[in-house]
């Protein structure tokens, strides 16, 4: 497993500014006082490690919230624990969706998509709704 690198660390008021203003009428939980980031390059090196989305998708059963928690749980681990990772559920064009979010050490947030380990900004025409890290 890698070990990130480049650490920074961000307080609850810090992750809760960065997150409302991306996500600005969603529900925000934040589980912790204190989070790290990392380089978007260090989790994209995390993601080829991981093997979540080598799961089979069964829908109702296995599918995109499935696939969340499982990348989620991965990373809670003593290592890569610390980092501002969670859960964001959101609406798309064909219906609600949940997905992981992460802050990197420059303060942005990136969506990862955790059936396919693709990384990408907030898409227009997704509408958030629940953020859980």
């Amino acid at each position: 497993m890698p070990i990130p690198q480049q650490l920074e660390e961000l307080n609850i008021n810090e992750v809760n500014t960065i997150l409302r203003a991306e996500f600005p009428s969603a529900k925000i939980y934040i589980s912790d006082n204190k989070y790290k980031t990392t380089t978007i390059e260090e989790l994209r090196g995390y993601l080829r490690y991981d093997l979540t989305n080598k799961n089979i998708y069964i829908p109702e059963y296995y599918d995109c919230d499935n696939f969340s928690y499982t990348l989620m749980g991965s990373l809670s681990n003593p290592i890569w624990g610390c980092l501002a990772f969670g859960i964001l559920w959101t609406t798309t064009d064909t219906g609600n969706h949940a997905v992981n979010v992460f802050i990197d050490n420059e303060r942005s947030i990136w969506i990862v998509e955790p059936q396919t380990d693709s990384v990408f900004p907030l898409p227009d025409d997704w509408i958030p709704y629940l953020v859980m890290i």
